[in-house]
């Protein structure tokens, strides 16, 4: 790998581990639902709506809007929102670590659904990253109410997200990544309009909340996506993994500058077993060549990577 592509790795990760700081700073100013649709909308509108006209207008998009609907609505809108609510509660650490576990679930979803073999290895791989989600959660659902929700709604999303790349895989296996990403990012940010209405804040957020949120959509989701891409195209999907790998380092890490978090042991130690569990699951370690439903398929993009 040159290290050109180390650089964009990196950058990714920042793009994408900063997404959870900044979902965490600024909902409770816009409010879950504008937060996350103002996300939607601005990735589609300014980032990917332009690039998609330029590279292929809407014939592909057209040619399968019914599958894209489904994924806008179910796989985007659904989980998107989860996230915001959860971000008014738990840390943005919390939030990456916990997230950094959708590979799992999803092998788990192509086990149950696809009849995936999952070997040796792979079930050693998920059985010590679902201890390190039990090991992150398990006194704390039911302790304060509000939290304990934002957990099972982060886990909910995690799980939804593993559904979400098997579908991807039967449904959308011929629909371009970016037609995709364009599409279920628009429809979601329609199905999440009314909601954003009826929820607007009584006042101005204010212009750091503003900025945060045009972080949220033109950074992360808008340019981090199609940074994945070109990451996708130039070293393959194996590596292109290891982003799952920094988010939650850079998330931690960056929310304790910015937002004063503290890191305890208990967080590090579970985000260490969880990432070990991704890993013995993808494939990644020991050494061999990763399976295709648990979370990537060939060259395409993982609708469960973190956004």
């Amino acid at each position: 790998m040159r290290p050109v592509h180390v650089a964009q790795l990196v950058l990714l990760s920042l793009l994408w581990g900063g997404a959870y700081l900044f979902m965490r700073s600024s909902a409770p100013a816009f409010g879950a639902m504008p937060m996350v649709f103002l996300r939607m909308a601005l990735a589609s509108l300014l980032v990917l709506l332009p690039l998609t006209l330029w590279r292929s207008g809407f014939g592909p998009i057209r040619r399968h809007w019914r599958e894209i609907a489904v994924f806008g609505i179910a796989f985007t809108a659904l989980p998107f929102a989860g996230l915001g609510f959860a971000a008014l509660s738990i840390s943005a650490g919390l939030l990456a670590v916990l997230q950094s576990s959708a590979p799992m679930f999803a092998a788990i979803v192509a086990h149950l659904w696809l009849g995936e073999r999952i070997g040796r290895m792979r079930a050693i791989g998920l059985a010590v990253g679902l201890a390190g989600v039990a090991l992150l959660t398990w006194d704390r659902i039911g302790v304060r109410e509000q939290a304990g929700l934002a957990i099972l709604a982060t886990i909910a999303v995690t799980m939804l997200w593993g559904v979400s790349s098997n579908y991807a895989r039967v449904k959308l296996a011929a629909v371009d990544p970016l037609a995709l990403t364009t599409g279920s990012l628009g429809i979601a940010a329609l199905v999440l309009a009314p909601f954003a209405w009826a929820t607007w804040p009584a006042h101005d957020p204010g212009a750091k909340a503003w900025a945060e949120v045009a972080f949220l959509g033109v950074a992360s989701s808008g340019l981090g996506f199609l940074l994945y891409f070109r990451l996708l195209r130039a070293i393959g999907p194996v590596r292109a993994t290891s982003v799952t790998f920094l988010n939650p380092i850079v998330a931690m890490a960056s929310a304790t500058v910015y937002l004063g978090e503290a890191v305890t042991p208990r967080m590090a130690a579970g985000c260490a077993v969880i990432l070990a569990g991704t890993a013995l699951t993808l494939g990644l370690w020991p050494r061999r060549a990763p399976a295709p439903a648990a979370g990537y398929d060939g060259g395409r993009p993982r609708p469960d990577a973190p956004r």
